[in-house]
Order: structure tokens, then C-alpha cells, then sequence
């Protein structure tokens, strides 16, 4: 069964790292000060909030069937996470760094002996799924035993601080983390993901419990940026994984709130209340579509210096710089249409196609 507020949720995560990125590639944090501290908020934010619900739909896709029933939707999502990464790795080489488009730079990035920048988060989903077929009943068991989760969970926050990363290769490094590369290893953030399971599984009580420990986790968090300073990213510390806590409650809140906006049993009215719901379980329904091809269109745009022309006089979203924070803002949702709008042509194509054959 389809939890339609993870939906919601992603379209919403979708939403802040596409425009993150924008951020990162056009924007001038020197000129706007408050760029900086979004980056860092939504940093903290999107990549552990994809993980816990990415284990929220595990628990509901996979660990209801039996393996073999399962083993299917685990491989393809598997795969489809790591062609996008493929594609949008060797995207940034060639569209953003103006390398060849060589067997070698193609090479690299699927044996995983590269890891461009912008397409690391998109490898931590393929060894998720495949973790997950690995150690398909210890999950399967532990998402119902949330203590062993947490037990679980401490060890892997222990790993921030017990890795030697300048001494780990790069494809363990895509596990436990490392300095050569910019990666998300999935063992450290491992909590997000048993959370998540936890969570789509767990009684309301258990759900209650999420949300206190997800505070207490933030607070936590929080004193390791008051004793030591803002935490370390890459290689994330122990604060960097505690901080985010409070934040993956407040996604998850949210998207099941605009679900549960009342009906007034007026169709016209109903329809606007609902704008909201059905345009974000749009884009999370495609998170993986929408993702990938705002990275190569990112990339593609950067590499070449294309830059939207400001004309004052103009009409918006003309008359806002994309330095800017407002602008970076419209031109997301602007390239966030465009690529909706490509994926329903798209759509459209293959039901006439289907049709006529």
C-alpha cells in the first residue's frame, strides 16, 4: 500500500535540493550572505530525510513479500539508482568540467573508481537497495524491534569518529566514508534509513517515540556545534548525522499534514486545498526523474556559462538575478516545470505509442 505523504514529502526534498544546487552553481554567497546558511539548512535536511523515507518504502515495497516476490523491485531499484548515478557522474565530467567523452571517463565512474560531485547522494540509493538484499530478513526483523535499531544506529554513528578516512579506498569509502571524494557513506547515515523502516512499520506509540528521539537527536546535535563548531559534512562527524534529527520530523510532519487538509465537500475549493498535495506527489512520485535531469541540465548550463540575462524592465523571472536568493528560487521553479513538462510529453508519447501499436 502506497503511503501517498511520502510522496509529498520527497516532492517537498525534491523541491530544496534542486534548488540547493541552483544555489551552488549561480548563486554569489559573497553578495548574499543568507545563501550560505541556506545551503547549510538544506544540506542538513535533504539527504537524511531521501534516506529515512527510501526506508520507509522499503519496509512497505519489499519486507511485506517474500524475498523472491521482492527480489524483483529490489533490483531495479537498485539498478535505476545506479544508472542515474552513471549518467549524471560522467554528466558532470564532460557537461561541467569539459572533459572527453571518453571510454575512460565512462569507465571510472561505473566501476566506481570516480565519484563526481552532485551524483555521490544518487550511489548511496543502489547500495541501500542492495544492502538491503544482502541482509533482507536482519532488516526485516530489526524494522520491527526498534531498540536493536537504535542499538544499531549508535554503532554507526560511532563509525564518524572510529574511521581512519584518510586511509580508506574509494569503494569502501562509499560505505564508511573517506577524504579522496565527497560521499555520503551509507553506514553512518544507516539511522535514517532504520528509522524510516521502524517508522512505516511501527504503532502510533513508536511513531510518538521517532518524533522525541528526533528532537533529542537535533539537541545533541546541536551542543557539538556549541563545543566544537559547525559539524563536518565530508567526512560527516558525529553532529553532522545528530543535527538533522528535528528536521526529517518536520519533512515528515509537513507532507502528512497537506494530506490530511479537510475536504469541504466543494469541488472547486477542494481543488485548490489539493493543488498543493498533487503537484509534490508529482515531483516525488519522479524524484529519481526529476533529479538526475535537473543535474544535467544544471551541469549543462554551467559548464557553458549560460546564465539567465537580468533586464530590469523585464518580466519576471527576467527581472530577478538567479544570484540572488529570490531568484535562484524562480529559476528552480522554472526548470522544475520545464522538466514536468518534458516528462507528460513524454508520457503522452508512450500511451499513443501503446495505443496505436
Amino acid at each position: 500500500m502506497r503511503d501517498r505523504s511520502i510522496d509529498v514529502g520527497r516532492g517537498l526534498l525534491v523541491i530544496l535540493m534542486v534548488y540547493c544546487h541552483v544555489l551552488q552553481f549561480f548563486g554569489d554567497a559573497q553578495l548574499f550572505a543568507i545563501e550560505h546558511d541556506l545551503m547549510n539548512a538544506i544540506n542538513l535536511t535533504v539527504f537524511p530525510s531521501f534516506v529515512f523515507y527510501f526506508g520507509a518504502t522499503a519496509a512497505m515495497a519489499y519486507l511485506n513479500k517474500p524475498y523472491l516476490s521482492a527480489l524483483p523491485g529490489m533490483v531495479r531499484t537498485c539498478l535505476r539508482a545506479y544508472a542515474a548515478f552513471v549518467l549524471s557522474g560522467v554528466g558532470y565530467r564532460v557537461l561541467r568540467e569539459g572533459k572527453p567523452l571518453a571510454v575512460g571517463t565512462a569507465r571510472r565512474v561505473l566501476q566506481l573508481t570516480d565519484i563526481p560531485g552532485w551524483s555521490e547522494f544518487l550511489i548511496a540509493f543502489a547500495l541501500y537497495a542492495l544492502l538491503l538484499m544482502v541482509g533482507y530478513a536482519v532488516f526485516d526483523w530489526m524494522s520491527r524491534k526498534p531498540l536493536a535499531c537504535l542499538f544499531a544506529g549508535v554503532l554507526c554513528i560511532a563509525c564518524c569518529e572510529l574511521v581512519p578516512y584518510g586511509s580508506v579506498p574509494t569503494r569502501l569509502a562509499l560505505l564508511i566514508g573517506g577524504r579522496d571524494f565527497s560521499y555520503f557513506p551509507i553506514v553512518q547515515y544507516l539511522p535514517y534509513f532504520l528509522a524510516g523502516m521502524v517508522y512505516a512499520r511501527g504503532s502510533r506509540r513508536t511513531k510518538a517515540g521517532f518524533l522525541v528521539l528526533a528532537v533529542l537527536c537535533s539537541a545533541a546535535g546541536a551542543a557539538y556545534w556549541k563545543l566544537f563548531g559547525f559539524p563536518n559534512r565530508f567526512p560527516p562527524s558525529w553532529g553532522w548525522i545528530l543535527l538533522p534529527g528535528a528536521l526529517v520530523a518536520a519533512v515528515v510532519l509537513v507532507g502528512r499534514l497537506i494530506c490530511a487538509l479537510p475536504d469541504f465537500g466543494v469541488r472547486a475549493v477542494e481543488s485548490v486545498i489539493r493543488l498543493p498535495e498533487r503537484l509534490l506527489a508529482g515531483l516525488g512520485g519522479a524524484s529519481l526523474y526529476m533529479l538526475l535531469a535537473s543535474n544535467l541540465v544544471i551541469f549543462t548550463l554551467a559548464g557553458r556559462g549560460i546564465v539567465p540575462v537580468l533586464s530590469a524592465k523585464s518580466v519576471i523571472p527576467w527581472s530577478m538575478p538567479i544570484q540572488s536568493p529570490q531568484g535562484a528560487a524562480l529559476w528552480t521553479a522554472v526548470l522544475l516545470i520545464g522538466l514536468a513538462f518534458v516528462a507528460a510529453l513524454a508520457g503522452r508519447g508512450g500511451q499513443k505509442g501503446r495505443k496505436s501499436a
